[in-house]
């Protein structure tokens, strides 16, 4: 094989090699482009963050809730928490039943 086999070459070589990071501002890019590009970079990440957030809330959620499940003291110390950091009235019917306030399965009393 010729010696291309040996030392690829980029398909384009007279194209300038990437630089990690933002993209520098080009001469032509007025303040306000710059403005209006930072904000978007801005909104995209705001974005990102708060799709990720939903979803570190989701797994620590399905996991407490299955432990809460097949441990009763873990069950008593959730409910405290919620009922101290649930204040929404229709939050704290959804979650009724996590509370102990479940009229239909009232917590157990000692006896």
């Amino acid at each position: 094989m010729p010696s291309d086999a040996r030392n690829p070459r980029p398909a384009d070589a007279s194209e300038p090699k990437k630089r990690p990071g933002r993209p520098r501002q080009s001469a032509a890019e007025s303040q306000q482009q710059r403005i209006d590009r930072l904000q978007a970079e801005l909104k995209e990440a705001q974005e990102a963050l708060r799709v990720s957030e939903e979803k570190r809330a989701s797994i620590v959620g399905h996991a407490s809730l299955r432990h809460a499940r097949h441990n009763t003291e873990f069950a008593r110390q959730l409910a405290a928490a919620l009922r101290a950091e649930i204040k929404s009235k229709a939050d704290r019917t959804a979650i009724r039943d996590l509370l102990g306030d479940d009229p239909v399965a009232p917590a157990p009393h000692g006896g």
